[in-house]
């Protein structure tokens, strides 16, 4: 934000535009930075299409994230390999003056899973909004982000581990921010969901690793929260900082090791995590630098081991508070060319706390703000294992007008 302009004098505008119901008035610093479709031309319509309109009705986009890759050293599989990481269809529409919907499936080439689909209800006036629905979770500034729209190729190695590769669940979520002063503004949000268990593997040995789920029916007290305060203010004229704190609470989960069947009960887990992001603009807004970093602590049941793993196995609880964390810097050259760099060290839920690290540096040029190519050098380290490397290329492209629920 530039101090010539209040910050109260410029809500009124960034409010009036429709497509902002799908994120946020605010671009917060490490928030995806690009528009695509009908803001990228300057459309403000998503509304349901008339007699007299060319829009869609609803509006479409499709996502290709493609990403190619060589591994060496290490316990990974080595070589080179090739696949279409993400195809993603979106559909999004007003459904009335008070209600936006959308909706997102997604297929790795084979199977087509629902991403996400809700609803934002902005009729309880003022800045309310209820979501309902299936969505990502509002935690931290990344797990709220799909995979294609992310700085990095991955998620850092502290969020993987310890929330999940992608977290979103069946639920509903209230979200409200206030103005504190002209420079500042304070968000936040709560959430019930029926499951937030990852649906994907954490980063360590599969060999160890039992089964995790949820009863499909349970009282209000075990449903899945999630909650989060957050806050940001100018820094001189060119500078935005913001600040703050996110949980995910799952009360109650079950863990099995299918191949003797043994299984424990009534186990819980809550991760709490802080999290830091500086962003600073030229005058003329080409170059961008961010700084940013996140911390977290898993409490509760964090970690399982196995005796006589592969046969008839018994689960053994470790019940270790976990930490890990990430901090990156992000350069941007230009509007088109942009270098980073990512760190990232957390402990595996193993049963052993095994400390695990992920360093990354990365280039991104985008074409346009439909078309990305980034290039991804990933050094990985393991308490007793071999240090493993990766490169990889990823290529992303998006036609049509699409936006997610990304919230700051």
């Amino acid at each position: 934000m530039d101090s010539k302009t209040p910050f109260l004098f410029a809500l009124p505008f960034t409010l009036t535009a429709p497509v902002w119901a799908q994120s946020t008035p605010f671009q917060t610093p490490g928030m995806p930075s690009q528009t695509y479709g009908a803001q990228a031309s300057g459309q403000t319509d998503m509304s349901q299409a008339n007699r007299f309109s060319s829009v869609f009705n609803p509006a479409f986009s499709f996502v290709g994230d493609f990403v190619a890759d060589y591994r060496s050293g290490g316990g990974e599989p080595v070589g080179w390999n090739m696949n279409l990481r993400n195809l993603e269809v979106m559909a999004q529409a007003w459904v009335d003056p008070t209600a936006w919907a959308y909706f997102v499936a997604a297929s790795d080439g084979e199977a087509l899973n629902v991403e996400e689909g809700a609803v934002h209800y902005t009729g309880l006036g003022g800045h309310n909004t209820i979501r309902a629905g299936k969505f990502f979770i509002d935690f931290g500034k990344q797990m709220q982000t799909h995979v294609h729209e992310l700085r990095t190729i991955e998620r850092p190695l502290a969020l993987r581990v310890l929330l999940g590769e992608e977290v979103k669940g069946n639920g509903i979520e209230w979200d409200d921010w206030v103005a504190a002063g002209d420079s500042t503004a304070i968000r936040w949000s709560i959430g019930a969901f029926e499951n937030l268990l990852p649906e994907t593997p954490a980063d360590f040995d599969p060999t160890v690793e039992p089964s995790i789920s949820i009863l499909d029916r349970k009282s209000a007290g075990d449903l899945n929260f999630t909650a989060r305060l957050t806050g940001f203010s100018d820094v001189g004229e060119h500078g935005v900082l913001q600040v703050g704190t996110s949980a995910r609470v799952i009360p109650s989960y079950q863990a099995t090791y299918e191949p003797s069947g043994d299984q424990l009960n009534n186990l819980s887990s809550t991760v709490v995590g802080a999290d830091i992001t500086y962003g600073w603009k030229s005058d003329t807004g080409v170059n961008a630098f961010t700084l940013g970093g996140e911390y977290l602590i898993d409490t509760g049941d964090t970690g399982f081991s196995i005796t006589n793993p592969g046969g008839a196995g018994t689960l053994a609880l470790d019940k270790s508070t976990l930490g890990g964390w990430f901090a990156f810097a992000d350069y941007a050259l230009d509007q088109n060319n942009s270098l980073g760099v990512q760190y990232s060290a957390v402990e595996l839920p193993d049963g052993s706390s095994t400390n695990a690290n992920e360093a990354d540096i990365y280039y991104t040029h985008s074409f346009s703000e439909f078309q990305r190519i980034r290039l991804d050098l990933t050094r990985y380290d393991e308490d007793g294992q071999d240090t493993s490397f990766r490169a990889a290329i990823q290529y992303s492209f998006i036609v049509g007008a699409h936006g997610h629920g990304v919230n700051w």
